[in-house]
């Protein structure tokens, strides 16, 4: 996944939560369709000084790059 589209990640989110407004979907009275707040530099930086900035995950995302995702970090 080299790249994604914040934008669009973020309609998908607004018509998936527009079409469970009672929140029925598993999971859904929990993230409620909201992002949690992006991380700071701050933040980035003292997790790639605690693990390494080359961390690669199952979705192939560099540590910064999966950081800076718009996901809750409940689904990770």
């Amino acid at each position: 996944m080299e790249s994604w589209d914040g934008d669009g990640v973020r309609a998908r989110i607004r018509e998936m939560a527009a079409r469970d407004p009672g929140l029925e979907r598993f999971g859904a009275d929990t993230h409620r369709y909201e992002l949690a707040p992006r991380l700071s530099e701050a933040e980035i930086r003292a997790f790639e000084e605690s693990h390494g900035s080359i961390c690669r995950w199952s979705t192939g995302l560099s540590s910064r790059r999966w950081a800076t995702a718009p996901l809750d970090p409940a689904t990770g």
